[in-house]
């Protein structure tokens, strides 16, 4: 009953709303008809958001696996030393991440950021100096650098790799087997089901990027970094008059994902 009063209602009354006129007087069900999505799918800033977020989510999901992975398995060739590196993957999970990104917009601040001064001043390489969260050039990228640190898989991969048996590694050794070798015919295969669920999962909050975005840009310069999902907050939040459009941006939006994550799913099994 409790899920079905908080959860269920406030599901199917969104959806209803999709359909309807809200306004603060009064709801008129239904009167809207299908002109809220059409109104959606016409809208400038819903089709940029839709590219931001596509964009961000296309280059953040590859990256942030194939990192996770790459670091894992040079964790396990650590010899000395191993448990402090594992313990640095928890960081980003001990460290609020809100202070996290305010520590990220410090370090990146175009006047008074320590990464300008490293490169002007350290290394002898002002003209690499940027404005990273205030250009429309690189303020995806920076966003995607950022959530690696904080939103990386590291724990889940690493997990998965400390979950293969060490007798299979010592068989290979012992048929001379090289560390490629090793990774390919062993790592990789063993490791298929945790790298598919990593992905799904990674889809799914790369899609639904909001932290980042509110802390770090609030969705500029000029909507270079607006994503689906604070399209939904902002709007939401321009009022009554506005609830019908964000819940239509909303279902949509959820549609967006199920087919990203169902479609990601699907390439990977298709792989096996």
């Amino acid at each position: 009953l409790m899920m079905i009063l908080f959860i269920g209602y406030p599901i199917v009354y969104s959806f209803l709303l999709t359909f309807s006129d809200f306004s603060l007087t009064k709801v008129d069900w239904f009167a809207a008809g299908t002109s809220n999505y059409i109104r959606v799918l016409t809208d400038k800033a819903f089709v940029k958001a839709f590219w931001v977020t596509i964009t961000y989510t296309a280059v953040f999901v590859p990256l942030s696996v194939s990192l996770a992975l790459m670091v894992g398995v040079l964790i396990q060739q650590v010899k000395i030393g191993a448990t402090f590196f594992r313990s640095m993957l928890f960081l980003p999970s001990v460290v609020p991440l809100a202070l996290g990104y305010l520590m990220f917009q410090w370090v990146l601040d175009p006047s008074n950021g320590i990464l300008n001064h490293l490169l002007a001043d350290i290394f002898g390489m002002p003209q690499l100096a940027r404005a990273w969260l205030n250009s429309k050039e690189t303020v995806v990228s920076t966003i995607v650098a950022v959530t690696l640190w904080g939103f990386g898989p590291w724990i889940l991969m690493l997990s998965g790799l400390l979950a293969i048996p060490k007798d299979f590694y010592e068989a290979a050794r012992v048929d001379g087997a090289t560390s490629w070798e090793e990774f390919r015919y062993i790592t990789l295969p063993l490791m298929r089901v945790t790298i598919m669920i990593v992905a799904v999962l990674q889809v799914i909050f790369a899609m639904k990027i909001f932290g980042p975005i509110y802390i770090m840009t609030l969705g500029g310069p000029a909507g270079a970094s607006r994503s689906l999902y604070y399209l939904v907050w902002e709007r939401i939040n321009r009022g009554p008059n506005w609830y019908s459009y964000a819940s239509t941006v909303g279902w949509v939006f959820t549609l967006i994902v199920i087919t990203f994550s169902l479609g990601t799913s699907y390439l990977l099994r298709s792989r096996d």
